[in-house]
């Protein structure tokens, strides 16, 4: 449970909650870094404010500066904490205590802590009330799949993709600040404080939800995907599979070449716009073609078709036009065959077959199975056999290129 704002902390409570001491707190009210209310009480707030101090002391840049800079109205430290969800309710005990608490458990927690990509807290401090409960809940979870080490792993994916998006979000913050003027940047002095500041601070208590709204979605749409890959394999395997459509629909993956080497090169900043280009050329093709964009990833993006014909016909021409728009070459894979379809996201074997044969292909190259091959009637372009092609979790696949001969 959070923090309730008007709460008020004495300054041995505050001094509690942040691992500090009493006089080191009594220095920096003194110095003005913190203040009090008429009755000498601090307010929940000042903790992340004494742990920005701790961090900037940590990293080199010393009290007498910070202070010298909050004098002359560089930074301020009055709102810092409105970045921030708010402080939680402290727990009774301490942390070495909770570790001991969860029993052979606890041997976990400095484990999880790394794949949280976190520091372990010392073993004086005091978690939140909620904090313990949630690694109590995953220590059980854990314990309960029989194989730690896989779900570590999870874990482990989980912390890297959250610690990558708040380190990326901390950019466009920077180039939002850039784009007000430098007097902006780091922690701008009040008079700047309503123009840049209130905005990016609600986005960034909005963030933690948003992450949970988003993973409840997206892990919903994987063990749909996974649940159906599985069992369309057996089903096919029993020969249980019902006879497909006379016209089946196309799914085609394209890729953007050397993607990764670009991020580097350019910047990451430089390779979302070079990504949200793709998505809006794609877009623009796939309803040219009667078709749609389902979704855009990273470097790529999946799009669905009609049939097998307007599928290699609208990943010809997006092809064709990324060189126009400035962008890298791409590649494909296509194939045609029953989709799942749900909330506008398509998924099964058919786009798993797909995805993989993009991967594939060489830059510049579209490759097709031969049910698109047998499906694609006449048009400007030749087909040609590549031969069998041995593809992650799908296995041995006959694939055929695709060729344009002529507009």
């Amino acid at each position: 449970m959070a923090s309730d704002p008007n709460e008020h902390l004495s300054v041995e409570a505050l001094a509690a909650r942040t691992g500090t001491s009493v006089e080191r707190i009594a220095e920096l009210t003194r110095r003005g870094v913190l203040t009090t209310s008429a009755a000498g009480v601090y307010e929940p707030g000042d903790i992340h404010r004494i742990r920005a101090i701790d961090a900037f002391e940590e990293a080199g840049v010393p009290l007498d500066a910070l202070v010298a800079a909050q004098q002359i109205g560089r930074v301020d430290f009055a709102y810092y904490d409105e970045l921030h969800q708010p402080p939680g309710e402290p727990s009774s005990r301490t942390y070495d205590e909770f570790r001991a608490a969860l029993g052979a458990g606890g041997d976990q927690l400095s484990g999880l802590f790394a794949a949280f990509g976190l520091a372990e807290p010392d073993g004086a401090a005091h978690l939140d009330v909620e904090d313990e409960s949630l690694l109590a809940d995953l220590v059980a979870s854990i314990a309960a799949t029989g194989q730690p080490d896989l779900a570590v792993r999870v874990v482990r994916l989980y912390g890297e993709a959250i610690r990558t998006a708040s380190e990326g979000a901390l950019e466009i913050y920077g180039e939002a600040a850039r784009r007000f003027g430098s007097e902006l940047a780091g922690l701008p002095p009040a008079a700047e404080y309503e123009r840049l500041f209130v905005p990016w601070s609600r986005i960034a208590r909005t963030a933690p939800a948003l992450a949970s709204w988003l993973t409840a979605r997206h892990i919903s749409h994987a063990i749909d995907a996974y649940s159906v890959d599985a069992t369309e394999a057996i089903l096919a395997d029993q020969g249980l599979v019902p006879e497909r459509a006379a016209t089946a629909p196309g799914v085609a993956f394209v890729d953007l070449t050397g993607f990764t080497r670009l991020s580097v090169e350019r910047g990451d900043e430089a390779a979302a716009g070079i990504a949200l280009r793709l998505g809006e050329l794609a877009r623009a093709t796939a309803q040219r073609h009667d078709g749609r964009l389902v979704k855009l990833l990273g470097d790529g993006v999946l799009l669905r078709l009609p049939d097998a014909h307007r599928a290699v016909t609208a990943v010809l021409d997006l092809l064709d036009s990324l060189a126009e728009a400035g962008l890298p070459a791409g590649h494909a894979g296509i194939h045609a065959g029953p989709l799942i379809e749900r909330e506008g996201d398509v998924f099964g074997r058919s786009v798993n077959l797909a995805a993989r044969i993009s991967d594939a292909a060489p830059s510049g190259e579209v490759y097709v199975t031969a049910e698109v091959a047998e499906r694609l009637g006449a048009g400007p372009w030749r087909v040609e056999a590549v031969g069998a092609a041995e593809l992650q979790g799908v296995g041995r696949v006959e694939l055929l290129r695709v060729v344009r001969t002529a507009d």
